[in-house]
């Protein structure tokens, strides 16, 4: 059966929009219609039949059961952006997919179903929720495709979790829940504590879960450090690690996909989350070197208890932290951001996983 080539595992709000829209691109690739298939942590758990109909009558959102609404959001935006008018924007093939994707009862042959039209090219899709799945799962998937390339991007901890938070915020306002200014705080608070939140930003636990699987070679590690700065490097080495002809990189899409709307976070609010967060990122800049150790350095600035405003620049590379670190006025080893040297590679270029 005609299983991806690659996955794109995670982390959420790490850039896995912008890679899926960029590897889209590429003349030999192939990626279904939508990002986030979520088969094996959603749809796979599904009734054999019906489900399509009591997702379609439920309206409720809750976090333990959200994959309704964004089923019924996907189904919506194709309906929107790509069935909207029966002429040039009409693809018949998109159609006959999304009749697959959206009515037929979900099964190991239907997700294989889902990239026959990628036939002849390398396939693939983005799900970051299958970051965090359980180790059976992930024996699941090797089962299925043990020869697929594992693609994971990371970001700033501080970072992601407060990008998660404002994502949620925004989608609660779309559904009409709209948490009050007064209310605001609360959130983040309850919103950090959740345990799938945290489960996305524990990379090492997650990176080992798939390591015991899946060979350092097949696995990709990246960051969102080098999406910013190094566009075109960074899928110059993706493909490689793809098997692709890396010189079609030179048409990456450089404006962000999917961005958020703050320009700075609460600098109260960044400090607790770096000493929440601090044992962390000592082990990854430990495990990684080069942005992480930025990451460190920005934990140990937020931290001090010198902060003099109110809000930080965000992300945190616009901050004055990055023109610090990138000076090395200070203990922690600078990446050399002159000679555009791109981080992100298979996991074979770092050293031996610290144990999660």
């Amino acid at each position: 059966m005609p299983f991806p080539d690659f996955l794109i595992i995670g982390a959420q709000k790490a850039g896995t929009s912008w890679l899926a829209s960029n590897l889209s691109r590429h003349p030999n690739v192939w990626t279904p219609p939508l990002k986030e298939l979520h088969y094996f942590d959603e749809r796979i758990k599904e009734l054999p039949f019906g489900a399509s109909i009591i997702r379609l009558s439920r309206k409720e959102y809750t976090d333990e059961d959200w994959y309704p609404w964004y089923w019924r959001y996907q189904l919506q935006y194709l309906l929107k952006r790509r069935f909207r008018r029966y002429g040039e924007n009409f693809d018949p093939e998109t159609f006959l997919w999304a009749l697959k994707f959206f009515g037929r009862s979900p099964s190991d042959k239907w997700y294989a179903s889902l990239f026959e039209q990628g036939q002849g090219k390398i396939t693939g899709e983005a799900t970051p929720d299958y970051s965090i799945l359980e180790e059976g799962m992930v024996a699941r998937i090797h089962e299925l495709i043990p020869s697929a390339k594992v693609i994971f991007f990371m970001r700033n901890p501080i970072e992601r979790l407060y990008s998660s938070a404002i994502m949620q915020l925004r989608n609660l306002r779309g559904m009409g829940r709209e948490v009050e200014a007064t209310n605001v705080e609360p959130f983040f608070e309850s919103f950090f504590q959740q345990p799938t939140v945290v489960s996305h930003t524990s990379y090492l636990r997650n990176l080992e879960k798939w390591r015991r699987f899946y060979p350092d070679e097949q696995i990709f590690v990246g960051f969102l450090e080098d999406i910013h700065f190094y566009p075109v490097r960074l899928l110059q080495r993706l493909y490689g690690f793809l098997g692709l002809d890396p010189s079609h990189a030179r048409e990456a899409k450089r404006r962000k996909i999917n961005p958020g709307l703050q320009e700075n976070m609460p600098s109260q609010l960044a400090a607790h989350l770096a000493r929440a967060y601090y044992e962390d990122l000592r082990r990854l800049s430990t495990r990684f070197g080069g942005y992480t150790y930025f990451w460190l350095y920005c934990a140990e600035k937020l931290t001090s208890g010198t902060l003099d405003k109110d809000e930080i620049p965000y992300p945190l590379w616009d901050s004055r932290f990055w023109e610090e670190w990138t000076k090395g006025a200070h203990s922690f080893t600078p990446l050399n951001t002159q000679d555009g040297e791109v981080h992100s590679r298979s996991l074979t270029g770092f050293s031996k996983v610290e144990s999660a």
